[in-house]
């Protein structure tokens, strides 16, 4: 019985030990992308703190319907459980591989043309065989770019004295707007 025990025990702490391992690497932080992102634009941002080599993945995630799968309707990925949704991830790029040798390295990565939807964003800490002994996730939908631009150059549009509009042609020079 003593015997049973222990086995059960080691095998126990082996087991946990395979499930911890595969946790989320304190190390390494998704930054960038936040939950919701408007545009057609991705901008990947992972915060490394620490010597270590990462793989970035960047994944498409659609839904199957019928026979096909088809971008996931950004509201309903914003409002909805996605539990009950077929989901495939498609790749948007090979996956990337830095070596980080400092205590602080910032990876950056842009990804341009993207339709609405939902896209999920994988990093992975490697060990020095390359394999994979950590991973972090993040999860974001791009919504459709606002189709009311005005709005954002009314304060260009009207006319200013004095200070204000210094400031008002030292903002058009930055921009170029």
């Amino acid at each position: 019985m003593k015997k049973c025990l222990i086995a059960l025990i080691v095998l126990i702490v082996f087991v946990s030990g395979t499930v911890f391992a595969s946790a989320a690497d304190a190390d390494v932080t998704i930054i960038s992308p936040t939950e919701t992102v408007s545009g057609n634009n991705l901008l990947i941002s992972v915060r490394v703190t620490a010597p270590k080599t990462i793989k970035v993945y960047a994944y498409e995630e659609k839904q199957k319907v019928g026979d096909t799968y088809v971008s996931i309707d950004p509201e309903v990925a914003r409002d909805k459980d996605l539990s009950n949704i077929t989901i495939k991830s498609i790749s948007l790029m090979t996956p990337e591989t830095v070596t980080v040798t400092g205590n602080l390295h910032f990876y950056s990565k842009k990804l341009e043309n993207l339709n609405p939807g939902l896209y999920r964003i994988k990093v992975e800490t490697l060990n020095s065989n390359g394999e994979a002994v950590a991973y972090t996730t993040a999860r974001t939908v791009v919504m459709p770019k606002s189709l009311d631009t005005e709005s954002g150059k009314a304060i260009f549009q009207t006319q200013n004295q004095g200070a204000l509009q210094w400031v008002q042609n030292l903002l058009k020079s930055i921009f170029k707007n």
